[in-house]
């Protein structure tokens, strides 16, 4: 009798004690993977609506580590593109991201996972990073702010359980919302949710949620008009990462940005709303 007191006993330790192992989650640079992505955006203005239609599958490729400085170059090629935009009921081609087909980018990435650099492989390629500022979220990630090899905040041990929040203030915000010039700030806060642990065929896969608050102020300009510009809005995300194999899985995320602007010059103000849908999901090559 005691000892089958002792084996449940043990039995449950070894439980508690899985359920509350750290884990890290942590890209591993040494496998090369396959990220397909949707998205779709809606921005809204009165009786106006405006849609963007994108789909991609890029292959992400890594160099081996620079011994003497430790960086890395991973290659990012676009195998397909699909895009299209409508406004009210007319569909059409987008032929600006369509030029992304058969480009590739290569990004350095320092020892510590921060993006230093992105450079295209061609003139055409080149011209793509130089025609929109904002092409880094096609890569998934913001190569000014954020690190790409811990995505989710740091090399912290996580548990199941754990909450945690990622802030970030950028203060030299240049270009946003398609204005010529732009200067104001940007903040966010992404709080993560570790809620369990799957194991599929030997890997560990975390389940994980998130919500992202987001907030751009400043004034935008054209060449006709100054405009006190607001962005502001949340997002929410799920996620399932392969901490074994260092990859993410799968991200699904649905949100909406509040959009307020105000002329500087004769005080006339309009609202839009600009709504956003994504998917990604990833395959080791």
């Amino acid at each position: 009798m005691s000892k089958l007191k002792l084996l449940s006993l043990l039995s449950f330790t070894l439980l508690f004690c899985d359920d509350n192992e750290g884990y890290i989650f942590e890209l591993n640079m040494d496998n090369d993977f396959y990220m397909n992505m949707e998205s779709v955006v809606e921005f809204s203005q009165g009786q106006y609506n405006f849609y963007n239609l994108f789909s991609s599958r890029m292959l992400h490729e890594f160099k081996k580590p620079n011994p003497s400085t430790g960086e890395t170059i991973m290659i990012v090629s676009f195998k397909s593109v699909i895009a299209s935009k409508r406004r009210n009921d007319e569909m059409k081609p987008d032929h600006g991201a369509q030029k992304l087909i058969g480009t590739s980018y290569n990004h350095t990435i320092d020892s510590l996972g921060y993006i230093i650099s992105v450079v295209g492989n061609s003139d055409l390629a080149q011209e793509v990073i130089e025609e929109s500022d904002e092409i880094n979220w096609l890569f998934g990630v913001n190569s000014d702010r954020q690190n790409l090899k811990y995505m989710m905040g740091g090399d912290t041990l996580r548990r199941v359980g754990d909450v945690w929040t990622i802030a970030d203030t950028t203060y030299d915000v240049e270009d946003t919302y398609g204005f010529d010039r732009f200067d104001g700030y940007a903040t966010s806060n992404n709080v993560y949710s570790f809620k369990k642990i799957k194991k599929k065929r030997g890997d560990v896969i975390a389940v994980l949620e998130s919500t992202v608050f987001f907030e751009v102020r400043g004034v935008g300009s054209t060449w006709e008009h100054a405009v006190d510009f607001t962005q502001k809005g949340e997002f929410k995300c799920n996620m399932l990462f392969n901490i074994t194999k260092g990859y993410l899985i799968s991200n699904k995320m649905n949100g909406a940005l509040a959009m307020k602007g105000k002329d500087l010059d004769d005080d006339s103000s309009w609202n839009g709303t600009l709504s956003i849908a994504l998917k990604q999901k990833g395959k080791l090559k």
